[in-house]
């Protein structure tokens, strides 16, 4: 069968649109936002077919004063009680007031929303937006494609608007709320809008010596399938054109949203956009401190920022996020790991402001070696060299004042140019891939409940060994691994590829789990099986800061087991290339 091609998605929870749409009341439809680089008085500033209009007039002056919901951003600081909610634990946040004490709020820090459109006029992100810096990818009428105008255009077109106050709403000013980062520059390229690959990957690199972060709150949809991006060598071209030039060298910086698939089984590492070298996949927790059931769990994921706790069939008494939505309203009820994406970027504005030599490869680093274990009492942790991971959570909570903190003292390992590589190497396997104890339905339902599996290797399967003789890396920064599986004749892809369990183990012994065995669903939401195990790309973060060889050791060990009955196939072959330094 033919691997799906990639369908792009703004990565919110499904069962929480309408109540979003909801919250944007206020404004009628032809009450447009103020700018502060207006051409004249009462021209349209998005397209004739618009059912959400934008007219230019006067900002209103900003005065000064306490954020009224300020209070209600328990990931800002968490006092573990929350009016109407219940469960909260106190000091589950981001850590971020101390920063703000010490004098960083994100200022001179440049971070483009890559998203469905930004609200580039809204009151409480006007005074942080660069004047006729953004871009608009529409042309309709009086909406031309290159204005800066990202502007909504629809009712349901909320969603950059929302990360963008995630961000950067301004403080201190008697509006909303505020940002992590509530003095840094936003820009918005509505790239979404159109749905075209093309033009999400010129964003991806709009302005790549003026910005610093490119916030991507979507990704392939939560269908479990094993998605390679159509343009996938272009998007890894494109992003490695922003690693090499953007910043004046320095590279630009990629958050990307881990996945909301987490309640029906889906994998973040599965989604090729993800888990590219350079990018920063980000998880999800709630206001307990545990993993969103919807943030999908993953070896490609490099740290969590709070979200909300909504996706479980039950409900919750755990809040959401509070941010700016349409017609300069704000909304009490932005989620998902699109939420929990704009926190990490805010984060990182306030790092880049205490050191702005971070290169692109220092900053996940640094997040990494600053975070926080959250949940600790879950069996997933593993610990190794100063570390610790989890498949659910990467290598913890964000937490800014940490961050900050060693971002001040930290040296510098090198952009681009300095970057060592091994690899590839390739072993060709062609084996069966032998059926071995059975997973229930109720684990296909549910692959996540037990963590504690995703760090062990794949027991009484298929194991092949590549041996890294000869490289010289002594700091792991980016594992990737190309693997195909093929059906019982080696002729056509594996016939279902989600019945597989497949991990990698270093030659320190700590292992990755690339896929565990797990339902899909088509396009209609029904189960299917999974496809798409073609020489995919598995693009690891979970050996950060290992070697490539340990002490004699210089093997990395595939093994590979079949967990349900029918429908076998073969390990064809795989590659491993090494990145660090």
């Amino acid at each position: 069968m033919t691997p799906p091609t990639l369908s792009l998605s703004l990565r919110t929870v499904p069962l929480l649109l309408a109540a979003l749409l909801a919250s944007c009341g206020g404004g009628s439809e032809d009450s447009g936002g103020a700018s502060s680089n207006t051409p004249y008085q009462g021209t349209l500033l998005n397209g004739t077919k618009c059912t959400v209009r934008y007219y230019a007039q006067s900002q209103p002056r900003q005065s000064a004063g306490t954020d009224p919901l300020y209070l209600t951003q328990w990931y800002l600081k968490n006092t573990g009680r929350l009016t109407g909610y219940s469960g909260l634990a106190a000091g589950e946040d981001l850590q971020v007031e101390n920063v703000w004490a010490s004098g960083l709020r994100g200022e001179n820090i440049r971070v483009a929303v890559v998203d469905d459109a930004l609200e580039v006029t809204h009151q409480d992100l006007a005074p942080n937006v660069v004047e006729g810096a953004s871009y608009n990818y529409v042309s309709d009428g009086s909406w031309q494609r290159g204005s800066p105008w990202p502007l909504p255009c629809t009712s349901n077109q909320t969603h950059g608007t929302a990360v963008g106050g995630v961000v950067a709403a301004r403080d201190s000013n008697g509006l909303g709320g505020r940002g992590v980062a509530p003095r840094a520059s936003l820009v918005g390229y509505n790239a979404l809008a159109n749905d075209q690959d093309s033009e999400v990957l010129d964003a991806l690199v709009r302005d790549q010596g003026k910005n610093h972060i490119y916030n991507n709150s979507w990704g392939a949809e939560d269908d479990g399938h094993f998605n390679t991006p159509a343009s996938r060598s272009a998007q890894v071209g494109t992003i490695l054109n922003g690693l090499r030039n953007g910043r004046n060298g320095l590279g630009s910086i990629y958050t990307f949203a881990g996945g909301n698939g987490g309640a029906n089984g889906d994998y973040s590492v599965l989604d090729g956009n993800v888990s590219m070298l350079g990018t920063i996949p980000v998880c999800g927790t709630n206001a307990a401190g545990k993993r969103a059931p919807y943030s999908e769990p993953g070896p490609n994921l490099i740290v969590c920022a709070p979200s909300s706790d909504m996706g479980q069939a039950k409900g919750s008494s755990l809040p959401d996020v509070t941010t700016t939505t349409l017609q300069n309203q704000y909304t009490a009820k932005f989620n998902g790991t699109s939420a929990a994406t704009p926190m990490i970027s805010g984060v990182i504005a306030l790092m880049l402001q205490a050191n702005p030599n971070l290169t692109w490869r220092d900053v996940p680093l640094v997040l990494a070696r600053s975070a926080r274990q959250v949940d600790p009492t879950n069996a997933g942790w593993t610990s190794y060299g100063g570390y610790h991971y989890n498949h659910e959570y990467g290598f913890g909570m964000a937490d800014a004042t940490a961050a900050v903190q060693l971002a001040r003292s930290w040296s510098s390992v090198g952009g681009s140019s300095t970057l060592r590589q091994c690899g590839p190497y390739s072993a060709t396997v062609n084996q069966a891939i032998p059926e071995t104890t059975p997973v229930s339905d109720a684990v296909l339902e549910n692959p996540f409940a037990d963590a504690s599996g995703l760090s062990k290797a794949a027991v009484n399967g298929v194991t092949s060994r590549i041996s890294a003789a000869g490289c010289g890396i002594q700091h792991i920064e980016h594992v990737e691994v190309v693997l195909t599986a093929t059906d019982d004749t080696g002729a056509r892809a594996h016939p279902s590829a989600g019945d597989l369990q497949i991990t990698l183990t270093s030659p320190a012994g700590q292992t990755s789990t690339l896929t565990t065995p797990h339902l899909c669903y088509n396009i209609s939401g029904q189960q299917t099986n999974c496809q798409g195990l073609v020489d995919f790309s598995f693009g690891l973060s979970r050996h950060l800061e290992e070697p490539a060889i340990s002490g004699t050791s210089s093997d990395w060990t595939l093994a590979a087991a079949d967990r349900r009955t029918g429908n076998t196939g073969r390990l064809r072959n795989w590659s491993i290339t090494l990145y660090g330094r």
